[in-house]
This record gives C-alpha cells, sequence and structure tokens, in this order.
C-alpha cells in the first residue's frame, strides 16, 4: 500500500521516539561532530537496530501503521565531507539499513513506512536565515535527490525553524515525486522560529506551483506549548490548520532556545504529555504521533496504547448514536 493510502485511510500513525538521546544516555555513543548519530550506521549499528526495532514492535504490538526515519537529519554534502564518514553514502546506507529491518518483520512490513529525513543547514532551534529560497532549494536538491533511487516511503523535512528555506526544501522534495510531509519547529506564541505564523507557513506552501506535502507537522516541541500556539489570533480558526495533522513530542516544556542551550535532559509527566496529545487527536484531528528529546519506549508503548484505546471508546460512542438513530 502506497504511504499516500495508510495516510488517508489510518485514524493513527505512530513515528520513531527518541533515537540521540537515548543513544548517548544508555550506549554512551560518540556522535560525530558533523552528522551527529548518522556514523553509528557503520561504527554502532547493533545500537541503532535495537532502537529502531523496539519503536517498531510497538506499532506491530497494536497494529499500527509505523514512520521510521533515516538518522540523515544533520547530513548534507557539505556536512559529510567535513565528517569522519565523507567517503561513505549515508543516504544510499541508511535506506537500506531500514528497509532490511523493514523486510524482516514478514506480513507486519506492509505497515513499516520508510522514510528519507532531512533537515534545515543552519540552526534549528535559532531561526536564523541561513538560505534564501533558491539557494536552499539548490542546496536540498543534493540531499533529496539521493532519495529517488532508493525505494523509500516518503521524504520529511524535520524541525524547519524559517519559512524560506522550507519553500526551497519543499520545492526540491516535490521534484523527487515522492510523497513528503514538512515538520517545523515552533514557538508557544503559534510561530515558527523568524515570526511566520503556522498557519501562514502552510498557506504560502500549499500555494506554491509545485506539489503540495501530504500534510503538516511538528517535532521537538512540548504538547502544552503547540496548544497554546495552535489557539493564538494567528492561528485560531484558520482553514489551513486541517493540513497540520502531527507531533513527535519533546518531552520538556523549554523552549527551543531554552533546550538548544541545555546541557540536562529534561523530561515532564508522560501521562500528562500522552493526555495532551490525544487532546490533539481528538480536537485537532491529529493523526501522526511521536516523541522527541526525553521519551523512549516506554513512552511510545504509553502513548500507542492510549491512543488505541481513547479511538476505540469514540468509536463505540459513534456507534450508539447510530444505534439510536437507527431504533428512532
Amino acid at each position: 500500500m502506497r504511504f499516500e493510502e495508510i495516510y488517508q485511510t489510518s485514524k493513527i500513525i505512530l513515528t520513531e521516539g527518541a533515537l540521540v538521546e537515548r543513544l548517548k544516555a544508555e550506549f554512551n555513543a560518540k556522535l560525530d561532530d558533523w552528522i551527529n548519530h548518522a556514523g553509528l550506521l557503520y561504527t554502532h549499528p547493533s545500537s541503532l537496530e535495537f532502537l529502531y526495532r523496539q519503536y517498531i514492535e510497538i506499532g506491530q504490538r497494536f497494529d499500527l501503521p509505523i514512520m521510521i526515519m533515516t538518522p540523515t537529519r544533520k547530513v548534507n554534502i557539505e556536512s559529510l565531507k567535513s565528517s569522519q564518514f565523507s567517503d561513505k553514502n549515508l543516504f544510499y546506507d541508511s535506506c537500506d539499513f531500514l528497509n532490511r529491518i523493514k523486510n524482516s518483520y514478514n506480513k507486519y512490513s506492509e505497515k513499516i513506512l520508510v522514510g528519507g529525513l532531512l533537515g534545515c543547514k543552519g540552526d534549528a532551534y535559532s531561526g536564523e536565515k541561513v538560505l534564501g529560497i533558491k539557494d536552499a532549494y539548490l542546496f536540498h536538491k543534493q540531499q533529496t535527490s539521493q532519495f529517488i533511487e532508493k525505494n523509500i516511503d516518503f521524504l520529511f523535512a524535520g524541525i524547519m525553524p524559517e519559512i524560506n528555506e522550507t519553500i526551497g526544501m519543499a520545492k526540491a522534495m516535490a521534484e523527487t515525486r515522492i510523497p513528503y510531509i514538512i515538520s517545523f519547529m515552533l514557538r508557544k506564541d503559534g510561530c515558527l522560529m523568524d515570526g511566520t505564523s503556522l498557519s501562514k507557513a502552510i498557506e504560502i506552501i500549499d500555494n506554491e506551483e509545485f506539489s503540495s506535502p501530504v500534510c503538516y507537522m511538528t517535532n521537538c516541541i512540548h504538547p502544552t506549548n503547540l496548544i497554546h500556539g495552535l489557539v493564538e489570533a494567528v492561528n485560531k480558526d484558520s482553514p489551513f490548520l486541517k493540513r497540520f495533522k502531527g507531533i513527535q513530542s519533546n518531552a520538556s516544556i523549554l523552549t527551543p532556545e531554552e533546550l538548544n542551550n541545555c546541557n540536562i535532559l529534561k523530561q515532564d509527566d508522560f501521562e500528562k504529555i500522552i493526555s495532551e496529545m490525544c487532546f490533539l487527536q481528538n480536537d485537532f484531528n491529529f493523526r501522526i504521533f511521536g516523541g522527541c528529546c526525553g521519551t523512549n519506549n516506554e513512552f511510545m508503548n504509553a502513548l500507542a496504547e492510549k491512543l488505541t484505546s481513547t479511538m476505540h471508546d469514540i468509536d463505540c460512542i459513534r456507534f450508539c448514536f447510530i444505534l439510536i438513530g437507527f431504533l428512532m
């Protein structure tokens, strides 16, 4: 089944939870200064595989589709050349790595969606304009073109903080003809780091001449902060929020700037975070759910359990109303 079909027919889609923070905390992994954890594909592939499988098996336990992504958010042509893995093709190798894992799950593999992950050139937590639209398109095309020949289901632009680079990135992704998702870095005020409101950012990209993303979402934000942003005047009642469909939640309620300068992993109460994610499911029709910094397999398992039970309760209520109407 194609990515768009799974997206359209699924009420709940999981993504992976945290990888980087867990690799550092649980495996004492040494990350490359330029490409972060992507080099572990060669030095400690078993650690990466262990975490991916943990998340996949949660999806399998609840029979939900799950999106897993290559560890390449900080990998681009320039960063790869500067890293100790300059002789490797990380885009190709990471796709092969995830597809090997996917194909080991037999029938359930049909619900495992492999995505090519990309990120901004600059600092996702600052929103500083690094590239204009044309330069961003030319820069990111070097990365997106790497995924065309590989067997992947979607592309994912992670924690994009600034509208101009996001437009250029979206154009490069659209040209691959691979389904893609744009995920923003958002503040509590409902705006990207450069001050563009979420609703305006979606409107701008959807009105571009190239094909639009399958949907939009956000990652590395606490759901409390996101809910505040969604009800701000700049976003409230905007028809473009119908295109906003998911969250990979940070476990900390800190601002992006505070998170960027924090050396201590912060974790809010998982039960509270999950309850707020269920609120986003029910009141904003979210369908893609996962974790970011501070989350783990326990969080993802509890999230999947709560989401599926909540959806079951809603379906039961709907059935009761239908039955009452039929009897009357």
